[in-house]
Formats: structure tokens, sequence, C-alpha cells
């Protein structure tokens, strides 16, 4: 199966702009120690970083799909 070049274009956006987003939370000043730890149990703030990678998170995961389906 093939994939269209287009497809494989946004992903590789989409994955820079979710790398983006989750670069902006960990510097977010509330979050920076519990980045440093390794406990998993540890939670993010919730604030507009937290968002914005969400939103990221969903756009990638579409484009990864589209990527894969070639009927688009």
């Amino acid at each position: 199966m093939e994939m269209k070049i287009e497809n494989i274009n946004e992903a590789e956006q989409e994955a820079k702009r979710f790398l983006k987003r989750l670069q902006d939370l960990k510097k977010h000043e509330y979050n920076k120690a519990r980045f440093e730890k390794s406990d998993p149990s540890k939670r993010t703030d919730s604030c507009k970083e937290t968002g914005a990678l969400k939103r990221s998170s969903m756009d990638l995961t579409r484009a990864l799909s589209k990527m894969r389906n070639d009927t688009y």
C-alpha cells in the first residue's frame, strides 16, 4: 500500500507541533519540577499549555490515521 506524500507531510507537521506544545508545557513554571522527577503519579497543572497539548495530540492522531488509510 502506498501513502500519499501530502498525508505524510501533514503528519510530520502535526508531530512537530505536538512536540512544540510539549516543550511549552514542560517550561511552564508550575510543571518544571514535576517533569524533572520520574514519579509517574504526578499530574500537570490545568493550564492553557495542557489544553494546547491535548488539542495537538488529537490533531496528530487524526493526521496519522489519515496517513495510514489511503482512502482520503
